[in-house]
């Protein structure tokens, strides 16, 4: 997560000094550097949402290999044997 956390914070700490220069000083630039370090902000998040999805999916199917082994591993009881009819 640390790793994550710094990208995010040195793709977003870019972003605002081109669009400081860009928005207060008027330097084009600045924007178009703006433009694609927004971009290169949009596509990490991406990839982080992926990840994030990955991640869980294999936390829930290992959740769900633990309850689908207790279920098997617990003794089942079976019904009792009804009577047979008189004939």
């Amino acid at each position: 997560m640390a790793k994550r956390y710094e990208e995010l914070e040195k793709l977003a700490s870019e972003v605002l000094v081109d669009l400081r220069k860009f928005y207060e000083d008027g330097n084009k630039a600045a924007g178009t550097r703006a433009r694609k370090g927004l971009l290169a902000l949009k596509n990490w998040a991406h990839d982080v949402r992926k990840e994030i999805s990955v991640m869980r999916a294999e936390s829930d199917a290992k959740a769900a290999g633990k309850s689908a082994s207790k279920a098997k591993s617990a003794p089942t009881k079976k019904a009792p044997p009804k009577p047979k009819a008189k004939k």
